[in-house]
């Protein structure tokens, strides 16, 4: 068997074989993500128009780390379909200013997302929730059944959705945990009419088997020459697969490459300082007509001034003689008939793929690259106080 293009022996003994796996079966978990969201349908659509039938809802995006980055790319979304306030708050922010985000009078749903479910940070937002909102619904995304979130349906303004249980992750960075619940809050969005959705999910599934079985050795070759520093720029729904990528490259290589992520329009206000020859630049490329605009202006003007900086594309729709990538990831389908906020499904992987093979390049092992141990898959070491200064 191979995963990534490489033998599973190697991959073993190379200590990277569950992360190649987890990157690779992701297009399949897409799937059995939207037919188990499917079955239970009807408890998620009744348990959601509970809240957002109330005046004034509120609804808060949460989780830690990865989990808190699906929230900041699906924010604009969530607001855009319901019409309802929401915000991307994550747990590291919420159980240190709970006064800061938290509205007692208005109805809140509060949707946490997290791979174990077992975080200090995760179970500390859910129970300052409960002391600063008199009317609080909470929706659990979560990819582990025996993990504390997964347990936390002790009233019937509770309900969890766990995921396939292959998306629990064994490695440290989170790969297809982070897709396919970014996918589940995309497909809860439109629950109500989730059946339309499939050819969407399905043609997400072929444009990533895509990436996995055209674009690995490319993407491979590139994570193997000289770079110290990478960035990842997306517009939109997008912000928040870069925020991600730049993390993914980060912790798989154990921070030796150090990496950025900003939108295209605000890399311009300082941070293109960055880019140098040691640099890649990763350019996540909307299909929303008017932030192409923009995003492309920003490559034009990023290369009159560049400093051999190399780059990669990701996304159909420019001329391929004006920019001359390095390494452009063109779709051979037409994928303008995809919601742009569903691109940041598909558009993690790249990212995935370059950390994965740069930390074998660095002689690291990509199931548990951090070897000061300064990283760990559920993190260690959070102390949660009490908040005394809650008005109840």
């Amino acid at each position: 068997m191979e995963y990534l293009k490489c033998d599973s022996k190697h991959l073993k003994s190379a200590g990277g074989f569950y992360t190649a796996k987890e990157i690779s079966r992701q297009p399949e978990l897409w799937l059995e993500t939207y037919h188990k969201l499917l079955k239970e349908k009807a408890q998620i659509y009744n348990f959601i128009k509970k809240i957002l039938d109330q005046k004034c809802p509120y609804v808060i995006l949460t989780g830690a780390g990865t989990s808190a980055f699906i929230g900041e790319a699906l924010v604009g979304p969530f607001q855009k379909k319901w019409g309802v306030f929401t915000r991307a708050i994550a747990t590291t922010d919420l159980i240190t200013h709970p006064e800061n985000y938290f509205i007692r009078s208005k109805p809140t749903l509060l949707i946490s997302f997290a791979r174990s479910g077992d975080s200090p940070e995760s179970l500390a937002s859910v129970e300052l929730a409960n002391k600063y909102c008199d009317n609080l619904c909470k929706l659990n995304i979560t990819c582990n059944k025996e993990g504390e979130l997964a347990k936390k349906t002790d009233t019937e303004n509770s309900l969890v959705f766990l995921l396939p249980e292959e998306t629990n992750d064994v490695s440290l960075a989170m790969t297809s945990s982070f897709s396919s619940m970014l996918l589940a809050g995309l497909l809860i969005l439109d629950i109500e009419e989730i059946e339309n959705l499939f050819p969407v999910v399905n043609k997400l599934k072929d444009c990533g088997n895509f990436i996995l079985e055209k674009c690995t050795n490319k993407l491979r070759k590139l994570a193997e020459s000289d770079f110290q520093r990478m960035v990842f720029l997306g517009s939109g729904p997008l912000i928040g697969t870069a925020r991600e990528s730049h993390l993914k490259v980060q912790e798989l290589t154990d921070g030796n490459v150090i990496c950025a992520y900003d939108s295209f329009l605000g890399f311009r206000h300082g941070p293109r300082a960055i880019a140098n020859k040691d640099t890649i630049v990763a350019y996540l490329l909307s299909n929303n007509s008017h932030a192409k605009k923009y995003e492309l202006d920003l490559i034009r003007s990023l290369n009159s001034i560049s400093k051999g900086h190399k780059s990669i594309a990701i996304g159909n729709g420019y001329d391929t003689k004006e920019f001359n990538f390095d390494l452009p990831i063109l779709f051979p389908r037409d994928i303008s008939d995809i919601p742009e906020e569903f691109l940041s499904v598909i558009f993690i992987l790249p990212a995935q793929i370059i950390g994965f093979f740069k930390s074998m390049n660095l002689g690291l092992s990509p199931d548990s690259p951090s070897n000061s141990g300064s990283i760990t898959r559920v993190v260690k070491g959070v102390n949660i106080y009490q908040d005394d200064s809650v008005d109840k």
